[in-house]
């Protein structure tokens, strides 16, 4: 197409009014209500922390953080949706990481790892792995022993297939050099009511959970030692190197404005202060822990490539095991 002088006069002129406007846009934002996409049903812990940071987020802001449930294909709906969603700040998503990590490489998606842009993460549970009542394990050293001594007669239940309790235990299996078998259900209250049943050996929980339930732990995921869970080592100090958790943040369509990520990002930091948000978040399992942008996509990417090994080698090769 020729460009004329008159066009190209007019482009020069209204390229920096262009800018101009953008930028201003930028500077003011928000200036409407924005919708926080939370890709489980009402109700439930990621719901729950969801809109403790929704809140937060609103008061640093001043403008409404609706939270909107997209529930569906372990989280793959509602996420899926935010990464189709537009790229300018008002719309923005809860994100486990294992639904953005371990979904892509269970089934076609319309996401991956990297169709985001991380603001932050906010909150972070490490597991626990639990044993049935009057199990005659106490550490996990002898459910180690054990389980190699009795190839797959151990028995662990999980939410489902491919959700982090479940690869997380795969993990475990082969870093110890054992094998389990793998009882799936449908979510964790069915998991949970199953142990206390006995009719699962093992299982991996949050720590609220082990003290609401008084079940019992034989070891904690976690860096360091629980107050709240006094007496139960870390994997770590049982000599395996592993940790486990249950974490999540939040994340945009990618292709954020700069100034405008700059904000939500700032915005995340604070909202992550509040003590509301640590209030709800420690009813629910979890803690208030920061996480960067960087960091934060660097752990979601880390857990793509570990468990996304898993799957292609154990659960799609072998099944669910």
């Amino acid at each position: 197409m020729k460009i004329t002088k008159s066009l190209s006069l007019a482009m020069t002129v209204a390229l920096p009014a262009l800018l101009a406007s953008s930028l201003s846009l930028a500077e003011d934002f928000p200036v409407r209500p924005i919708t926080e996409i939370v890709p489980y049903p009402a109700g439930g812990s990621t719901d729950l922390s969801g809109r403790a940071f929704a809140e937060a987020l609103s008061d640093y802001f001043g403008v409404n953080v609706v939270a909107d449930n997209r529930s569906g294909g372990g989280g793959s709906v509602g996420i899926s949706a935010l990464a189709r969603a537009r790229a300018d700040g008002y719309t923005i998503g809860v994100a486990p990481v294992g639904t953005i990590a371990n979904q892509p490489h269970m089934h076609r998606t319309p996401y991956s790892a990297e169709s985001f842009d991380y603001l932050c993460q906010f909150y972070y549970g490490p597991e626990v792995l639990v044993v049935k009542p009057d199990s005659p394990f106490g550490t996990l050293e002898e459910v180690i022993d054990y389980a190699k001594a009795h190839p797959g007669k151990l028995s662990f239940g999980t939410p489902g297939p491919g959700t982090l309790p479940h690869l997380d235990m795969l993990r475990l299996q082969q870093i110890t050099g054992i094998e389990l078998t793998h009882v799936p259900f449908a979510g964790d209250g069915p998991g949970l009511t199953a142990l206390m049943g006995g009719h699962v050996d093992l299982y991996m929980a949050l720590p609220n959970t082990v003290t609401d339930r008084n079940l019992d732990a034989v070891a904690i995921f976690s860096e360091e030692p629980m107050a709240s869970l006094p007496g139960i080592k870390t994997v770590k100090a049982q000599g395996y190197d592993m940790t486990a958790s249950v974490s999540g943040g939040l994340v945009a369509p990618k292709g954020l404005p700069s100034a405008i990520k700059q904000k939500l990002v700032e915005g995340c930091e604070q909202a992550t202060k509040s003590e509301e948000l640590k209030t709800v978040l420690g009813r629910v399992g979890f803690e208030a822990r920061y996480l960067g942008p960087d960091e934060f996509r660097q752990l979601v990417e880390q857990t793509s490539e570990v468990n996304g090994r898993l799957i292609k080698e154990v659960i799609k090769k072998d099944g669910s095991r």
